[in-house]
């Protein structure tokens, strides 16, 4: 590993803002991804363990960094982002690790040390423009533009008091101008987050739009959480409404109320483990949409990792004349992962959650596909050899989603952190086959470093499918694109990435460029 300056990316030039700094003069902090959505990646450390949007986190295997993400969203243990590697190379149970960077390093707002910063008061974030252009070259025509600004902020113990808040806002124009000259724009002005906590002693309430780590099958919703911890337990309630899936504007007609308790082992035990549980009632427009309990938990022991989730639905009124049964098992989620050598990792589960809000800037035909196929059971072997060599295979059966009942079988290959430039080269083949289409799927992308303060990317690939149910046809689309990262100053970051996408009654240039500044 290159010492001195580290450049960290983001995927696949997702807005964001990297913070580089000498690696030797710190101490890694570790973590275990929890939890994989196309390249949305979700790991089990928070603000409380000095995680705030905007850092980098690396993906380690046997000590060799195979990935990085680039974190978005943060709540007090947990955290997610976006993945710079193929998602396919990351499992559940995969270790990653980061570097807390010292207050006094990110000084650089003043260079009077009795000057109080925003860090010194706990406030951390960055403010960001991107840009989205889509150019389609069909017989169709047209155009959509769409800038947009970012703007993330945390607070954690703000100037040292039990007060904490984060703002997440993503407001962005689209302008479209179709073939025949029309033109139209529409604003939309997105809120993802916007809370306030306050911690008097063991209690903890947080009002606004938020996420909980304690009620894990709700993602979001507006309204109040209450909360009361001792050592190893917690119990707590909430109410609120839930945004309109499209606009994100609040609404007030889905309302949704519950409990839930959580416990776990103790701090710096060998055998680590979560287990929690709640109810939850939901109704739309004042009438019974959904009521059910959940249960979830975690367990790390070794080289073994588990978590699961299991929802039962109560029905009643006309959920019980549909389901003809009191209650109904639904949305159970379980990944396992053993590292049974060094080298050799297993891993597997099954998914068969309805409804999961995924959150993307950009969409691409691999992550377009692994969404479509995310529900089901799997299974798979992982290889990493030599601090440089990846392999992998797994199979995935379909059951749910738009995808039907459908099969697929993936292999991915990986050459990593070669010569001096670092350069990655992966490989991913898919082959499925469902009651509709069958198909392949390929992809490959090259990257590396050209000067220490800019990356280069290469990437492109192959769906091609036949549909075997009314037309029995073929349809292949593939893409071909490339991406550059520079780190302009200490934290001033931007990102352009170019994409083409040719196919069946499809061919579009599409151009993603970023520029943001961390705080």
């Amino acid at each position: 590993m290159r010492s001195a300056i580290r450049i960290i990316i983001l995927a696949l030039g997702l807005p964001g803002l990297v913070f580089v700094q000498s690696i030797e003069a710190q101490t890694y902090q570790q973590a275990t991804v929890t939890y994989v959505s196309g390249t949305t990646v979700y790991f089990d450390a928070g603000l409380g363990q000095g995680i705030t949007e905007g850092d980098i986190v690396e993906i380690v295997q046997d000590g060799a960094v195979i990935g990085k993400i680039t974190v978005t969203h943060v709540t007090e243990k947990r955290a997610s982002g976006q993945i710079s590697t193929d998602a396919q190379a990351v499992t559940v149970g995969t270790q990653v690790r980061y570097l807390p960077v010292p207050a006094e390093a990110e000084s650089e707002i003043s260079s009077q040390k009795n000057k109080t910063t925003l860090r010194d008061l706990g406030i951390r974030g960055r403010v960001g423009m991107r840009w989205f252009y889509l150019k389609d070259n069909t017989d169709r025509g047209g155009a959509l533009s769409q800038p947009g600004l970012d703007l993330r902020i945390s607070g954690r113990e703000v100037a040292a008091k039990p007060f904490d808040f984060e703002m997440d806002f993503r407001p962005r124009r689209t302008y479209r101008t179709l073939g025949d000259g029309d033109s139209s724009d529409t604003e939309s002005n997105r809120v993802y987050q916007l809370n306030a906590s306050w911690r008097p002693g063991p209690f903890r309430i947080v009002v606004g739009r938020q996420t909980s780590p304690s009620v894990t099958p709700l993602s979001l919703f507006d309204g109040a959480l209450l909360e009361y911890r001792i050592s190893r337990f917690a119990v707590g309630g909430f109410y609120g409404t839930e945004p309109d899936p499209e606009t994100w504007a609040v609404e007030s007609n889905i309302r949704d109320a519950g409990l839930f308790v959580e416990t776990g082992s103790a701090p710096g035990t060998d055998t680590r483990w979560t287990l929690g549980g709640g109810a939850v009632s939901s109704t739309d427009h004042g009438r019974v949409n959904r009521d059910f309990l959940y249960l979830t938990g975690r367990l790390v022991h070794g080289g073994f990792f588990g978590v699961f989730t299991q929802e039962v639905d109560y029905n009643r009124g006309w959920r019980l004349d549909e389901e003809d049964t009191t209650f109904t098992a639904s949305g159970s989620f379980l990944a396992l992962r053993w590292q049974a050598t060094e080298e050799w990792s297993f891993s597997g589960g099954l998914d068969s959650r309805r409804n999961v809000r995924i959150y993307r800037d950009r969409v691409t035909p691999v992550t377009e596909f692994d969404d479509d196929y995310r529900q089901g059971y799997w299974g798979g072997a992982q290889w990493f050899g030599d601090k440089h060599w990846l392999a992998g295979v797994d199979a995935r059966f379909s059951r749910g989603g738009s995808a039907g009942e459908a099969d697929s079988y993936t292999m991915n290959l990986g050459a990593l952190n070669l010569t001096s430039f670092g350069i990655d080269t992966r490989l991913r083949g898919t082959h499925y086959t469902g009651p509709f289409v069958d198909g392949n799927l390929g992809s490959v992308s090259v990257s590396g470093d050209i000067k220490a303060n800019i990356r280069l990317e290469a990437h492109g690939g192959l769906r091609s499918e036949k549909e075997k149910k009314f037309f029995d046809e073929d349809r292949s689309v593939s893409w071909v694109g490339a991406g550059v990262d520079f780190l302009l100053t200490r934290r001033l970051w931007a990102s352009v990435t170019y994409d083409r996408t040719t196919g069946e009654d499809e061919d579009n240039d599409q151009v993603y460029s970023s520029v943001s500044w961390r705080f």
